[in-house]
């Protein structure tokens, strides 16, 4: 099976050198994670779905159905005694680790070496990629999925087709691991139209048709098992038809932010940044000269395909018709949904490369657009959600190396190394631009200090301002109570109230602890 990868003798000693570097990376950045804290409440939630794999008894259950292939690998740790939030940060470091050996064995079909092994690199030390590693959250392990999801397609199009039975199968793992992997699915299925055409090869059919009814039963197994676990409760396919319409969230939403641009404006801060702030989300700012460098190089090494290429760009009828719906793409973005603009230019981009030996970059362009498009339409934006652009990125930029050294007299190894030193500098160093904070560990702090005071705790009934945190800290005895309820909070039963706020009208309440901006309120009748 493995033959297809090509490995030889210096991708042996890459491969070794990545894994090194990633285990050492993953475990530097769990042990910066836990020292700031959950930062992401849905990390909270898939810690409670973990915890429900186990068959404990948990107070939420309506989001089962996020990430079953997360949450199950973390269960596993729980079940063998290690029930902490550092189980989820080891999963999803992992998933990383996984993602940067995936990452160089597809950069190989595209490039030598030393290039792969840039490429890697680049990927794992991104500010916006290592803001997000082994925290708990779902991005990272998703786009190590698709990685490995491109290379398998590029295997089983162009080399051996016994691949499609591993890489739809695959799908579906990813998209129960992020159901947002679904967006990168036309880029795979653009790529095979472009080298085989509308009709599906007879070799194919074979492997595709075993493909499809292994990854059926995967993910009518998982669905069942989801389904039931969440008492009938499945809202994934409604999450995504919201995302299409550009309505799965609202202006409370903390990540509210109808501007279409963020993704864009921002990309240069998620390469490379000097000030990091945890807020609602963490927010990166202020790209550094290493920004404008790969800017610099992408921005050269275009300019040098283009002329060498200016002959090929004699436009046909067919080809002004192709511009055409591609410029009725961009017209259409805002005014119609995600979808049909992603269908329309997707035709645009088929139309126009069609006969022409740029399906590599097509593929990989068709890839970006896939999540740029929803992503930028979606009224909810965080950075991390658009990671998956990162690798089809990297892609053009060691492209645009490639052009600079075949017209630049210079050693080709100046620029892979240049980057690669400063950008594994970058990996380790860009936690000195985080901008301290132990809000994050406010939370389990707070919920110690009810802990250490009460011994039967799990007997009492605590309310709390978010029951995310404070159900995995203390347990299912956790309900949810608006901090303005306060007429709510006075004349209820529980033992303690935690607030996020200071509450000034509780007659039946006293304050008893303050932890940065929570506050601790004790019913006066226990």
């Amino acid at each position: 099976m493995f033959s297809e990868f090509n490995i030889n003798k210096k991708d042996k000693i890459y491969l070794i050198a990545i894994l090194i570097f990633s285990t050492i990376l993953v475990g530097y950045y769990i042990n910066f994670n836990n020292s700031i804290g959950i930062s992401c409440s849905d990390v909270y939630v898939y810690l409670l779905n973990s915890l429900y794999y186990t068959g404990e008894q948990v107070n939420i259950t309506q989001f089962v159905y996020i990430s079953p292939v997360i949450c199950f690998l973390t269960s596993l740790l729980f079940r063998v005694g290690f029930v902490d939030k550092l189980a989820i940060y080891l999963v999803t470091g992992l998933f990383a680790i996984i993602g940067n050996i995936g990452f160089y064995l597809l950069l190989k079909k595209f490039f030598n070496e030393e290039l792969s092994l840039t490429g890697t690199i680049l990927y794992s030390s991104f500010s916006l990629y290592l803001v997000w590693l082994a925290n708990g959250t779902l991005d990272i392990p998703a786009v190590a999925i698709i990685i490995w999801i491109a290379l398998f397609t590029i295997i089983a199009v162009k080399e051996n087709p016994k691949y499609y039975q591993y890489v739809i199968p695959l799908m579906v793992i990813g998209l129960y691991t992020r159901y947002t992997v679904i967006l990168t699915l036309p880029a795979f299925f653009l790529y095979y139209i472009l080298e085989n055409g509308l009709k599906i090869k007879k070799e194919d059919r074979k492997y595709i048709k075993k493909g499809l009814i292994i990854a059926i039963i995967i993910a009518v197994v998982i669905f069942l098992i989801v389904f039931v676990m969440g008492n009938g409760r499945f809202d994934a396919a409604s999450q995504m038809v919201n995302g299409v319409k550009g309505d799965s969230g609202s202006k409370s939403d903390p990540a509210f932010n109808p501007d279409s641009s963020y993704y864009l404006v921002n990309y240069l801060n998620f390469i490379s940044n000097s000030h990091t702030v945890f807020e609602a989300n963490p927010t990166l700012y202020s790209p550094t000269i290493l920004s404008y460098a790969i800017l610099a190089l992408l921005i050269i090494g275009t300019v040098f395909w283009l002329y060498d290429h200016k002959n090929n760009f004699n436009l046909s009828k067919k080809d002004i018709f192709a511009i055409g719906i591609i410029l009725i793409a961009i017209i259409s973005f805002n005014r119609v949904t995600s979808v049909i603009t992603s269908i329309l230019a997707y035709i645009g981009i088929y139309l126009l490369a069609k006969d022409r030996e740029y399906n590599n970059g097509v593929f990989m362009l068709g890839w970006i657009l896939a999540n740029a498009i929803f992503l930028s339409f979606d009224i909810v934006k965080v950075n991390r959600y658009i990671l998956p652009t990162f690798p089809p990125f990297i892609f053009f930029v060691l492209i645009a190396i490639e052009n600079i050294h075949s017209h630049v007299r210079i050693n080709k190894n100046i620029i892979p190394i240049v980057l690669i030193v400063l950008f594994v500098a970058q990996a380790f160093a860009f936690t000195a631009t985080v901008e301290p904070t132990d809000k994050y560990l406010s939370p389990e702090e707070i919920s110690n200090y009810i802990i250490d005071n009460n011994p039967d705790y799990e007997n009492m009934t605590i309310g709390a301002y978010n029951i995310r945190p404070y159900s995995w800290w203390l347990g299912s005895n956790t309900i949810g109570i608006p901090s303005g309820n306060q007429s709510g909070i006075d004349q209820s039963n529980i033992s303690y109230y935690i607030s996020n706020n200071p509450l000034d009208n509780l007659t039946n309440f006293q304050e008893i602890k303050n932890i940065n901006n929570l506050y601790l309120y004790k019913n006066n009748n226990f």
